[in-house]
């Protein structure tokens, strides 16, 4: 029973969680797998840091790769996709009738991870009412089903991540603080892209390799103008946005090709799709900073007006500025609350 519900939930799991694909040779990612090499044969909860789009759960499968549990389950939970009123039995499990529409038991995830690991991905977007009973299991490694009275012992190695500065969150009430301290026995910091901006040629490449497959090219060059180009971008969406970019400028460059579609990739079409992201310019940044009595207003007020931007942009639909700002549809919504944006307000 076990192995078949271990197996229908790894068939729904994020195809490109691949410990293998942490490319980079910078001093950076040289950090980052010694940190990874060190961690993951240890039995430590690990909380991994980072911005959107850098590769967090990538890491997380690293640590598995590389743990005594890599014969067992990694089973992946995004916090932030889980509705409120289903966070419990997601994670811990319900008997049959437990609530209405509970037609049939079902198994937690904890439960089908016993014995190998949980990646609990955007765990700063779990409301205070989940985090409490989260830490029970942490404490205890004890779950207990809805309606059920028996307590279950299991055996999970707990990863999270977050792009939540969640010591912050913690400050401002958000987050448990003894939760946070259970979380982060190891914390690890993925760095963006524009701190290790040596790699963007090796991601490139990289990308193009896989590309290559995927489209059925016999080539993809990039000048050495196209990756300039490249370099001169601060890639605020990470390596998330520069996969999507190089895929972005094949799809372009192909279309203009006839086969066997050897496609080379020149400055222009990287500049032409650069400048369709809109980025506030640097001194435009300055001014909100020192405008701003603190860095946290700063960076409200510059994610308050961005999302702004971005809602007008789209007519005020949730899921397609999501899609624009590289994020979850539920995280946009919840932080545009925490700001104060009201969509009813900006687009009329």
């Amino acid at each position: 029973m076990h192995t078949q519900q271990v197996v229908e939930t790894l068939a729904l799991q994020p195809g490109n969680i691949k410990s293998n694909e942490i490319i980079g040779n910078s001093p950076e990612m040289q950090q980052l797998m010694h940190e990874i090499r060190l961690v993951a044969p240890s039995p430590f909860t690990v909380l991994i840091q980072g911005e959107t789009g850098v590769g967090k759960e990538l890491v997380a499968s690293a640590i598995h790769a590389h743990s005594s549990r890599v014969h067992a389950a990694i089973v992946h939970v995004n916090c932030a996709a889980l509705p409120e009123n289903l966070i419990e039995s997601e994670l811990f499990g319900h008997e049959k009738g437990a609530f209405t529409g509970a037609e049939k038991s079902r198994a937690g995830k904890f439960s089908i991870a016993n014995g190998g690991t949980l990646f609990l991905d955007e765990i700063g977007e779990l409301p205070l009412s989940a985090q409490s009973k989260l830490l029970r299991v942490l404490q205890n490694n004890e779950i207990q089903a809805l309606g059920q009275d028996k307590v279950e012992i299991v055996d999970v190695r707990i990863i999270a991540a977050t792009n939540r500065d969640l010591a912050q969150e913690v400050e401002d009430g958000r987050f448990r603080a003894d939760l946070y301290h259970r979380l982060s026995v190891y914390p690890v910091s993925v760095p963006a892209l524009r701190d290790r901006m040596d790699d963007v040629h090796l991601l490139a490449g990289f990308f193009c390799e896989t590309l290559k497959r995927k489209l059925g090219l016999a080539q993809i060059a990039l000048s050495a103008e196209f990756l300039d180009a490249l370099e001169h971008y601060q890639w605020p969406g990470n390596v998330r946005e520069l996969e999507h970019f190089i895929n972005r400028a094949t799809l372009r460059a192909k279309a203009q090709n006839k086969p066997p579609f050897a496609i080379k990739l020149n400055k222009q079409d990287a500049t032409e799709l650069i400048n369709t992201v809109e980025v506030m310019p640097e001194q435009q940044i300055e001014q909100v900073a020192i405008a701003a009595t603190d860095l946290k207003i700063a960076t409200n007020q510059f994610q308050r007006s961005t999302i702004e931007r971005v809602l007008i942009q789209e007519q005020g639909k949730w899921a397609a500025a999501a899609r624009v700002l590289n994020t979850d549809r539920s995280n946009l919504m919840r932080l545009a609350k925490r700001l104060g944006i009201k969509v009813e307000k900006i687009v009329r």
